[in-house]
C-alpha cells in the first residue's frame, strides 16, 4: 500500500509534515515470532468460496485466497466478461464463471461463503441476499455506502447466524498486533494524540484507472446490472472503472483510505466510535470530473480521551508518509503501512529551565538550580529510539482471509465482524458528512446515527 522504503523513512526523518517521519538512528530490536499461516487444509475441510466482483481488489482477494490453502475457488461473478476471462486464467480454467447474475451464485448449495468485492453502492444489497442464502461473507471495506446500511447488515448477520469478516486487513498484521500490546501494557503512558496520513501522487493512485479498450455495453459488459441500486443514468464507462471519484458509488478518500487507518486505530486503542468529527477538504489539483475531494483533513474526538488528526492528499507523497503515529506521555510509536517494523521513541521528561529563569538575577538562578534535581533534569537525555521489527508469515490480506475461513469452519467470531466494520465505515462517513455540510458532526450512540 505504501511506496516508502525503509531508506526513505530514515532519510525523510526530520521533515514529516504530518509528524509521521522520525529520525531512526537507534537500536534495532529483534522481531517477535510471526503468527504462522495455518497448514493447507485437506480437500474435505476446505471452504467452498464464490467471488462477487472481480475488479482490482477481487483479483487480489482471489489470489490471496488461493495462497491460504484453506478454500476451494468455485465460482466468480462480474459484470465485465474480461474480468471473468482473467479469473479463468488465474485458475487454469477451473473456476466457473457467471456473467452479471450474482443471485445464481448465491443459490448454489455447494458454496459455503462469498467474497464481496463490488463497488460500495452494491454492498448492502448483495450482503443481505448472501445472508438470506445462508452464506458466510468476507466483504471488502468499506462495509457500507451509508451509515444506515450498517444497522440492517448487522441485524441480518445476527438473525442468520452467519460469520462476517470486513476487509481492512492491516489489523491482521504483526505490526498492528504488536502496537496494540505495547499500548495496552502502558509502554507509551497515556496516549492523547494520534496522527495518521495516507497520501498518493499519481493519476492512477487518484483512481483514474485505465478503461479496457474492448469494453462494449450490451456485449461484454452489463451496465444495468452494474448500476443496480444507484441512481439511473446513461452508460458511462468512467464511472465503472473510476467509480471512487463519484458519490453515487463511493465515499472517496474517507471510505477508501481513511477507513484502513480508522479501523487500525480502533483496534490498537480499544476504541469504538468517535464522539465527534470535523473535516475540511477540496479538489485542489485533480480537476478531472471527480465529485469527491482530492485533499481531505479531519479531526476526531474519542470518548476514551484522545484525539486523531487524519489527512490525505492525492497531490504529494514526498514528506508525510503513509501510516499512524501514537503520541503518549512516555513515548511515541510509529507504524508505516506495509512495513515490517515499528518505531518507538521514549520521552525524557527533562525540564528546560534556562529559558524560563534567564530573566532572574544570576544568584537567584544558581540558588534555584542547586535545589532538588533541577540540574539533573537539565542534562538528562531521552532514551535512544528503537526500531521494533515485526514479521508476518504472509501478506496481511492472506492472514485476514485465513482468519475468516477458520471462522467459517469453527463458527468462532472474526476480529473484524459486521459491528466492527460498520463502526469503522461510519466514522469515515462522518468525515464526509462534515465535509459536505461544513459543520461538526456528533455521534449519537443511543440511536446509532450522526447528527449535524
Amino acid at each position: 500500500m505504501s511506496q516508502f522504503t525503509r531508506r526513505d523513512f530514515i532519510r525523510r526523518g526530520a521533515t514529516g509534515a504530518a509528524g509521521l517521519s522520525l529520525l531512526m538512528n537507534g537500536k534495532r530490536v529483534a522481531a517477535e515470532p510471526a503468527a504462522p499461516m495455518p497448514k493447507p487444509a485437506s480437500p474435505n475441510d476446505r471452504v467452498n468460496v464464490g467471488f462477487i466482483g472481480f475488479g482490482i481488489r477481487g483479483n487480489i482477494l482471489m489470489e490471496n485466497t488461493r495462497k491460504t490453502g484453506q478454500a476451494n475457488l468455485v465460482e466468480v461473478c462480474d459484470c465485465y466478461q474480461g474480468h471473468l476471462e482473467r479469473a479463468k486464467e488465474r485458475t487454469e480454467g477451473k473456476i466457473a464463471v457467471n456473467f452479471a447474475q450474482y443471485q445464481k451464485l448465491l443459490d448454489r448449495k455447494d458454496i459455503d461463503a462469498v467474497v464481496i468485492a463490488t463497488p460500495d453502492h452494491w454492498h448492502k444489497a448483495i450482503f443481505l441476499d448472501a445472508m438470506a442464502a445462508g452464506k458466510d461473507v468476507y466483504i471488502e471495506k468499506p462495509m457500507t455506502h451509508k451509515i444506515a446500511d450498517g444497522h440492517a447488515m448487522i441485524e441480518a448477520a445476527r438473525r442468520a447466524k452467519r460469520m462476517v469478516q470486513v476487509g481492512s486487513q492491516w489489523v491482521s498484521s504483526a505490526q498492528n498486533q504488536k502496537a496494540k500490546k505495547m499500548i495496552a501494557a502502558g509502554e507509551l503512558g497515556k496516549v492523547t494524540k494520534v496522527v495518521a496520513a495516507y497520501n498518493r501522487n499519481s493519476s492512477t493512485g487518484a483512481w483514474n484507472y485505465p478503461i479496457p479498450p474492448n469494453l462494449r455495453n450490451g456485449v461484454n459488459f452489463n451496465w444495468t446490472e452494474w448500476l443496480g441500486p444507484a441512481p439511473q443514468r446513461d452508460y458511462d464507462p468512467a464511472r465503472v472503472f473510476r467509480y471512487r471519484k463519484y458519490w453515487d458509488y463511493s465515499g472517496g478518500i474517507s471510505t477508501d483510505l481513511f477507513v484502513h487507518l480508522i479501523n487500525s486505530i480502533h483496534y490498537i486503542m480499544g476504541a469504538t466510535m468517535p464522539s465527534s468529527v470535523v473535516s475540511t477538504g477540496g479538489i485542489l489539483y485533480r480537476h478531472d470530473g471527480r465529485e469527491v475531494p482530492d485533499t481531505l483533513d479531519a479531526l476526531f474526538e474519542y470518548p476514551e480521551g484522545f484525539h486523531v488528526t487524519m489527512s490525505s492528499t492525492f497531490n504529494s507523497q514526498s514528506a508525510t508518509g503513509q501510516g499512524i503515529q501514537f503520541l503518549g506521555t512516555n513515548g511515541s510509536l510509529t507504524l508505516l503501512l506495509g512495513k515490517p517494523f515499528l518505531h518507538f521513541a521514549g520521552e525524557s521528561h527533562a525540564e528546560g529551565y534556562h529559558y524560563s529563569i534567564d530573566s532572574w538575577p544570576v544568584a537567584l538562578q544558581e540558588q534555584f538550580m542547586n535545589e532538588g534535581d533541577h540540574r539533573a533534569e537539565v542534562v538528562r537525555k531521552p532514551p535512544a529510539p528503537e526500531e521494533l521489527a515485526t514479521e508476518d508469515s504472509m501478506d496481511s490480506t492472506a492472514l485476514h482471509l485465513a482468519e475468516f475461513f477458520d471462522s467459517v469452519r469453527t463458527r468462532k467470531r472474526t476480529g473484524e465482524d459486521a459491528e466492527v466494520g460498520h463502526r469503522s465505515a461510519a466514522a469515515g462517513h462522518m468525515v464526509n458528512l462534515s465535509y459536505v455540510a461544513g459543520k461538526k458532526v456528533i455521534w449519537d450512540a443511543g440511536s446509532g446515527t450522526a447528527l449535524i
